[in-house]
């Protein structure tokens, strides 16, 4: 009988870890990520020139590198890009932030999608 009970008590302790780890890990809502996709596309749309600008330059200052021509001035311009595009991106996380936990969830699991260079920013998980 005692061994019957540590069975189960065993069995039941997998079972408990399991479901717990589910639901420490279960996704966003949804209607949530839908609505983070639909913002970050907006940001996309309305932030097009500066996307482009930011990749332009990125991909000027590493071909330049790799020419053994580095320069100082393109590798700063395409960090001012890639600092403004963070900004903004920042704002729209802040504002799905003061929606609740899930809501900024689903905006860090979307921006993950949508552009994982972009995946770590101030305010980010792992660095807040």
């Amino acid at each position: 009988m005692l061994g019957a009970l540590r069975s189960f008590s065993g069995a039941f302790r997998r079972r408990l870890s399991r479901l717990l780890s589910r639901l420490r890990h279960r996704s966003p809502a949804p209607e949530l990520r839908a609505r983070a996709a639909a913002a970050l596309a907006h940001y996309a749309r309305t932030n097009a020139d500066l996307l482009d600008r930011a990749a332009r330059l990125a991909a000027r200052a590493e071909r330049l590198e790799r020419e053994g021509t580095p320069s100082e001035s393109v590798r700063n311009r395409a960090e001012r890009a890639r600092r403004e595009i963070e900004a903004g991106l920042g704002a729209l996380r802040d504002s799905f932030a003061a929606s609740g936990r899930e809501a900024l969830e689903a905006f860090e699991l979307e921006l993950e999608r949508f552009a994982p260079t972009f995946g770590v920013y101030p305010g980010r998980r792992g660095s807040s």
